[in-house]
């Protein structure tokens, strides 16, 4: 039996959306939106926003405590407001229906709870108290209070300037996915199929646009207020990223956009992609995607001669058995599990496509093609290609796009994994559950960035 070495992330958007909601640290004040658009707020005014510091929980007391500050955004440096801003000066905190009544705030002095003309019901704070020289802000609740969004509203002049900003537990929701490799193309995220990092994701409600990143797992996360959005990978950004990248060389197994409803959270917004062979195989040989890699015959020689003391290789014995552990660390299936002390001979006979250390102790020369057997079987052959290739890959050799590479081996070992032969039909001719196109297809991409030629195994 073939068996995942690494679990699945089945909880991972929850961790995400827990810590996400748990933090206190700073974080960049949003952009106000005057609720007066003529006049406009005067430069002199305008910089002066109120900026989020930290929530921080009190298990002893039981407590949380959002911090607040209110700074000049337009200096260089953060700094408590200063100058014109006067006696007159408001600002105000909503306090959600979702959130207990506070057990208290500080500066008290000064401070009122009403339900203010805008319709937001919360804290209000004279600005110009000399008790509070450093013009920070807070507001204790009982319990372990999550974080999420609230308005909080800065009035001078009879303006008044409104902004989202993070506060206690009031209308926050989690929209999430994974881009992922799908290994049989059926645009579901199986449990065996990897994440793809690096690609930007973008949520967008028509007016306003978010773009995040996806982690080394594939996941990606957005907080959102209730409502209706359209989250999607799209071709070209302004950012560094994997996108571009994504659609010259892979094909959409999933929509590429997918409309989504908000509140409750919304988690399972999938983005699947699959290989374009032709691309890539186009790529390598155009010199859009150069690779350096090394053949499987260069490497079985390496391998061969490292095993009978030859010191004319490019790399030491040491060396290669750290690649094997690289390799083993990495991979997915136990087909690349090697063991202690014969990982030179168990990694030279799969490169010489013999025999691999399978759980039944069969060897790969089973016939799975009729009057087929060893170098035309497709599983034991693809086999071959990819430990070449991570084999290129943990030596730093192969494609230049690492990024590339790296998700292409996680494709392969999927792959591998969804057309494995049947147990009861090895040795006995044709095996009719051998999906046989992926094998040789993906067989076929990982020759390509392995050289595809034969070479002594010596020298860089």
């Amino acid at each position: 039996m073939r068996t995942w070495n690494r679990p699945p992330i089945i909880a991972l958007l929850f961790s995400i959306a827990l810590a996400l909601l748990a933090g206190c640290s700073q974080q960049d004040a949003p952009v106000f939106s005057p609720t007066k658009t003529s006049p406009v707020l005067s430069a002199d005014v305008s910089p002066y926003t109120l900026v989020f510091i930290s929530r921080a929980y009190d298990s002893e007391n039981n407590q949380t405590t959002f911090t607040y500050q209110l700074q000049n955004t337009g200096s260089t440096t953060s700094e408590p407001a200063s100058g014109v801003l006067g006696v007159f000066t408001t600002v105000m905190l909503e306090l959600p229906s979702c959130a207990p009544a506070p057990d208290s705030y500080a500066p008290s002095d000064g401070a009122s709870i009403y339900t203010n003309a805008n319709g937001i019901y919360g804290i209000e704070w004279g600005v110009g108290y000399d008790n509070n020289p450093d013009l920070y802000f807070s507001v204790v609740f009982p319990g372990d209070i999550p974080s999420g969004v609230v308005r909080d509203m800065v009035s001078t002049g009879g303006y008044n300037y409104i902004q989202n900003v993070t506060g206690p537990c009031e209308g926050t929701f989690s929209v999430g996915g994974y881009v992922f490799s799908d290994g049989n193309s059926n645009g579901f995220k199986d449990l065996n199929e990897l994440g793809i990092p690096n690609v930007t994701v973008t949520l967008s409600d028509g007016v306003t646009t978010e773009h995040v990143k996806t982690d080394s797992d594939g996941a990606y996360l957005f907080v959102a207020m209730a409502g209706n959005y359209t989250v999607s990978v799209d071709s070209m950004t302004a950012d560094s990223d994997f996108n571009e990248t994504l659609y010259q060389t892979w094909s959409a197994t999933t929509p590429k956009s997918h409309n989504v409803s908000v509140g409750p959270d919304s988690y399972s917004n999938n983005f699947g992609w699959e290989p374009n062979i032709d691309n890539i195989i186009a790529g390598i040989d155009d010199g859009t995607y150069p690779t350096d890699g090394k053949s499987y015959k260069w490497w079985r020689k390496e391998f061969l001669r490292a095993i009978d003391g030859n010191t004319n290789t490019a790399y030491t014995p040491e060396q290669l058995v750290d690649f094997a552990h690289q390799i083993q660390a990495l991979a997915l299936l136990d087909e690349y599990n090697f063991t202690p002390g014969h990982e030179l001979e168990e990694i030279y006979n799969i490169l010489n496509n013999h025999a691999f250390g399978d759980d039944d102790g069969s060897s790969i020369m089973l016939q799975t093609k009729v009057d087929k057997q060893g170098r035309h079987d497709a599983y034991a052959y693809l086999v071959r290609e990819l430990l070449t290739t991570e084999l290129n890959h943990v030596s730093g050799r192969g494609l230049d796009d690492k990024v590339l590479q790296a998700v292409l081996i996680g494709w392969g070992e999927e792959v591998l994994n969804d057309n494995a032969p049947s147990a009861l039909v090895i040795g006995d001719g044709f095996d009719p559950n051998l999906n046989y196109q992926p094998l040789d297809g993906a067989g076929t991409t990982f020759t390509k960035i392995n050289g595809a030629t034969g070479g002594g195994g010596t020298g860089n």
